[in-house]
C-alpha cells in the first residue's frame, strides 16, 4: 500500500470512530454517550426486560446520568471509585482488555442487576445526538460526511473524514406536502448550500442500517446522497 493509501485508510478509520461510536467527536461538550442492550430473565421493577430495551448512559467525567423506561437518574463516581452510582441505580463500566472502557457494563437498577449489558457504538451516536438537541440527523458514504440540525445553532455539515466542519444558519424549510420533500437553502461567508430531504425509506450503503428518509446536499459543486431521521 502507497503512503498516501494508508494515510486514506487512517483518516477512514477516524471518521468511522466520529460517526459510529459512544464517545462521538461530534459532541464539542465533552461528554461521552453509551447505548447498552442487557440480556437475562432479570425483573426491574416487576416489569421483564425485553430484548428491545435500551439503556442509555452519558458520562463527563465523574457525574453522568443514566435514562431507562424504569429510571432517569444523575449518577456520580466517588473518589478512587471505578463504578457510578445514583439513589436507586449504579454504573460500572466494564474495562476488557481487547474493548475500549465502557464498551461492557454492570448495570444495577433498583435492586436488579443486569446481565451482559454491551454497548452499541452506533446507536450510541444517534442517542447522543438527541440528547444534544438535534432535531435531524444525516449521513452519507462515498465520501463519507454527517449532518445535524439544530434549529437554534443551524445546520452542521462534516466532511473531510471529520477534519471539516461547516456550520450554516437555519432557515425554515420549503415543503411539498403531497411529494413529502423538504428543502433547506441557506449559507454562511458566502458559500451555499442546498439541503433536500425526502420521506423514502433509505438504506446505508455501508452499514445496511435502514432510515425513514433520503437526503440529498448540494454544496461546493457536490451532490452528495445519504440517509437521515429525526431525533425529535
Amino acid at each position: 500500500m502507497t503512503r498516501r493509501g494508508l494515510s486514506r485508510l487512517v483518516a477512514l478509520i477516524a471518521f468511522g470512530i466520529i460517526v459510529s461510536c459512544g464517545n462521538s467527536q461530534l459532541d464539542s461538550t465533552g461528554v461521552s454517550t453509551y447505548s447498552y442492550r442487557c440480556e437475562g430473565p432479570e425483573r426491574v421493577d416487576q416489569v421483564q426486560l425485553d430484548e428491545g430495551q435500551v439503556i442509555v448512559v452519558t458520562l463527563n467525567g465523574d457525574r453522568g446520568h443514566l435514562f431507562s423506561r424504569q429510571v432517569s437518574q444523575a449518577i456520580q463516581r466517588q473518589p478512587g471509585a471505578r463504578g457510578f452510582a445514583g439513589d436507586e441505580v449504579y454504573y460500572l463500566p466494564g474495562q476488557p482488555a481487547d474493548l475500549a472502557p465502557g464498551q461492557t457494563a454492570e448495570i444495577t437498577i433498583k435492586g436488579q442487576k443486569l446481565s451482559n449489558c454491551r454497548n452499541d457504538p452506533r446507536a450510541a451516536v444517534w442517542e447522543g445526538a438527541k440528547l444534544r438537541g438535534i432535531s435531524y440527523r444525516a449521513i452519507g458514504q462515498e465520501p463519507p460526511w454527517v449532518l445535524e440540525v439544530d434549529r437554534e445553532k443551524g445546520f452542521l455539515l462534516v466532511t473531510g473524514y471529520g477534519e471539516k466542519r461547516q456550520q450554516f444558519p437555519y432557515v425554515e424549510p420549503l415543503s411539498n406536502k403531497a411529494q413529502r420533500i423538504s428543502s433547506y437553502t441557506t449559507q454562511a461567508n458566502g458559500e451555499g448550500i442546498t439541503i433536500t430531504v425526502q420521506g423514502r425509506d433509505c438504506q446505508d450503503s455501508m452499514s445496511g442500517e435502514a432510515f425513514s428518509s433520503q437526503v440529498e446536499i448540494r454544496w461546493r459543486e457536490q451532490n452528495l446522497h445519504g440517509c437521515g431521521r429525526a431525533l425529535h
